[in-house]
């Protein structure tokens, strides 16, 4: 019996559980039907298949190089992409580990004429999502230009009645003084203290945050001007405040970002860019208070909060360290030596080359002296060991100003320099650390998920950001910069905040 896992997406929020229970179901038959045992499920809900930004479906590309099943079945293959070139990437990555996409609807053979029919599926699949991308854009736009709301959830303030904006009489009031008290110079943090104590709700029904205010502050809607960033011009809607207070808004909130970027600390966010929301998937960033005395990271969108930075910072960095072993040092160590000797080999320092340079003109000079001295007494020879003589003399000076080359090191160099980099990383030290092995880190509930970078199968990140993080530490070894190659796969590991 062959194993197999099933792979099932829905692209909409619209969509439900039912379609995935519905593609399970189809899958499920096809394979009691041919033999075919289903030992895991990987589903990516409310996800896009022209994108390869897809949770899970990555995890089980991942997942394929332990060679634990032979086959992913998806219902049709616009499930697994729908775009021509991630499909034919991700099929040569899944077969080179020995595993086939198999659609339990669509009657697909391993023949040339079977080749043909796969082809001309996947063409119509992402003819299909083009097809469909640009109707719905028309239509939003269409929608738009008519003065409809075409957006979730409406502004707080409004409500939406018959797909147009109308004041929402219970809200409005509010959002009039929350307006108001900003532009009276009152403190965000004031404001949404307040709204939250009194339990006034924000517009999706949760609790108000610097995020959404400060949103809130800069929406033109609230003065009449509905627009989104996705179309151009500015739809029509009811106003609920008026240009002065909104102008005065926009002055004070002007102040506010002066002054915080005065008082703001030079403090290392080392996790941006790695960081992600368990949330919503976007990037973590990093904030402070007002007067910079507290930082942390908060999600770019969902303005989810991720926890303090220093304490973020501390957890990954012990992670780290319990994760980098001694065994895997050494590895790593062994690796970084054998690139450090192949760099020593070539001629590629000043000093090394000066020196060749400075043996092949002495080797010049003594065959010409030597025609000299045989009888071959020219203006031409003369001027030539002149020539060289000259040129000696200039290869002699600019090697006496360039310092002997480093010492050389040994493995046990590499292995000392690693473990004390990791053991002592400071900020830089970290960032580094970060950036050279961490793939990204995923914070959800007071928990963080470090995906560590894999390049080759023995599990090693790149070597060459190996070489330049050490030697920054104590023990110094010559490398080349070079950037950070793209990991094939990630290792993942759990870490409590």
């Amino acid at each position: 019996m062959r194993k197999a896992v099933f792979y099932g997406r829905y692209s909409s929020v619209n969509q439900t559980e039912q379609s995935i229970e519905g593609q399970l179901h189809v899958c499920e038959r096809y394979a009691e039907q041919h033999d075919i045992k289903i030992v895991a499920q990987y589903i990516d809900r409310a996800t896009s298949g022209t994108s390869d930004k897809r949770q899970e479906f990555q995890r089980m590309i991942a997942d394929s190089r332990k060679q634990g099943f032979e086959a992913v079945l998806v219902y049709k293959l616009d499930r697994f992409a729908r775009n021509r070139y991630d499909s034919a990437l991700y099929k040569k990555k899944l077969r080179e580990n020995g595993v086939r996409v198999v659609s339990a609807t669509e009657n697909i053979t391993d023949t040339p004429e079977g080749i043909i029919m796969e082809g001309l599926l996947e063409s119509m699949d992402e003819y299909y999502s083009a097809e469909l991308s640009r109707k719905c854009k028309r239509g939003l736009k269409e929608s738009f230009d008519k003065g409809r709301f075409i957006g979730c959830i409406a502004p707080y303030g409004y409500q939406v009645t018959d797909h147009y904006l109308q004041v929402n009489p219970a809200t409005a009031p509010i959002a009039q003084q929350i307006f108001q008290r900003y532009a009276d110079g009152e403190r965000q943090a004031d404001i949404i203290a307040d709204l939250n104590q009194r339990n006034i709700p924000n517009a999706s029904g949760r609790q108000w945050n610097t995020c959404n205010i400060s949103k809130m502050l800069q929406n033109t809607v609230y003065i009449g001007q509905y627009s989104v960033s996705t179309m151009k011009g500015i739809s029509p809607c009811p106003a609920i405040i008026t240009q002065e207070v909104f102008d005065k808004v926009q002055e004070h909130r002007a102040r506010c970002v002066h002054e915080s970027r005065k008082n703001r600390t030079n403090f290392n966010y080392i996790l941006t860019g790695k960081a992600v929301c368990g949330e919503c998937g976007h990037p973590v960033c990093g904030h402070s208070t007002d007067k910079g005395a507290r930082h942390y990271y908060r999600c770019s969108k969902c303005c989810h909060s991720a926890g303090k930075a220093v304490q973020l910072h501390e957890t990954v960095k012990g992670a780290l360290q319990e994760y980098l072993t001694e065994e895997k040092l050494t590895q790593l160590a062994n690796a970084a030596y054998t690139e450090y000797q192949k760099e020593e080999n070539a001629p590629t320092n000043e000093y090394d080359i000066l020196k060749q340079d400075l043996t092949a003109v002495e080797k010049k000079l003594q065959n010409a002296v030597d025609a000299l001295l045989s009888g071959l007494n020219s203006e031409r020879v003369r001027r030539t060991i002149e020539e060289l003589e000259q040129k000696l003399s200039e290869l002699t000076e600019r090697l006496n100003a360039v310092s002997a080359p480093a010492p050389i090191f040994t493995q046990e160099h590499f292995r000392i320099a690693l473990k004390r980099l990791i053991a002592n990383a400071q900020a830089e030290d970290l960032k580094e650390l970060v950036d050279t092995i961490v793939d990204r880190i995923i914070v959800k509930d007071k928990q963080a998920i470090i995906c560590i970078n894999i390049t080759n199968e023995t599990n090693e990140p790149p070597l060459e950001q190996i070489l330049c993080m050490v030697k920054d530490s104590s023990v110094c070894i010559p490398t080349r910069s070079n950037t950070m190659q793209t990991a094939d796969a990630t290792e993942c590991f759990l870490a409590s905040l």
